[in-house]
């Protein structure tokens, strides 16, 4: 099997939430740890998250993990920049054939959605495999290293949908409905821990 890196967009500065939702608790764990370890339950390796907002904080919780903490100083020109600067890292190992990109704030992605997404990139022989929910494709995705020289070139705001939608005809999909809970608000926080699931 082909060495699988993570890229654990962990930057942003949750604005509409009021504080940094990567350490927000869910089932006695915080967001960011949780993808932390879900990625290394899926055998990926290097695990790269990168921060930005909140750098001090995340990064003193992270430490004690085995990964890659990349900060990104100008994270507050967007979601880009991250996924740049994590790619640029990848740049220089050989043994990393592809990249799975994830967000910290999706509570619901697990092993074996990763190990799905990397299962039908081999299946279908495509170079991306994106997540499907909410009538659009998404994060996580999987990225085979043919594609990082685009994914380099990401800046602003401009995250890796981007270059799904640029290379239709070389991306495959998983199902995931369960992907579009993800936390941008004190009241999204107030309907997962009430397992209100309906309510995204």
């Amino acid at each position: 099997m082909e060495q699988t890196a993570v890229i654990i967009l962990s930057a942003g500065n949750s604005s509409r939430l009021g504080k940094p939702k990567q350490l927000l608790e869910y089932e006695g764990m915080t967001l960011i740890e949780r993808a932390i370890l879900t990625a290394q339950k899926a055998n990926c390796h290097p695990v790269i998250v990168v921060t930005g907002a909140y750098q001090e904080e995340i990064e003193r919780l992270i430490k004690p993990y085995e990964v890659e903490i990349l900060n990104n100083p100008i994270w507050e020109q967007g979601m880009g920049t991250s996924v740049s600067l994590g790619i640029k890292q990848l740049q220089n190992s050989a043994e990393v054939k592809q990249a799975l990109v994830m967000l910290s704030d999706q509570p619901f992605v697990d092993k074996n959605h990763l190990e799905e997404l990397i299962r039908i990139k081999y299946l279908k022989k495509k170079s991306i495999v994106a997540s499907h929910y909410n009538n659009r494709l998404g994060v996580p995705v999987l990225f085979d290293r043919s594609c990082f020289s685009a994914l380099e070139k990401l800046t602003g705001p401009e995250g890796a949908r981007k270059i799904i939608h640029s290379q239709k005809e070389k991306t495959a999909s998983v199902p995931f409905d369960l992907g579009k809970i993800d936390i941008d608000t004190p009241e999204d926080f107030e309907a997962l821990l009430a397992g209100n699931l309906d309510y995204f």
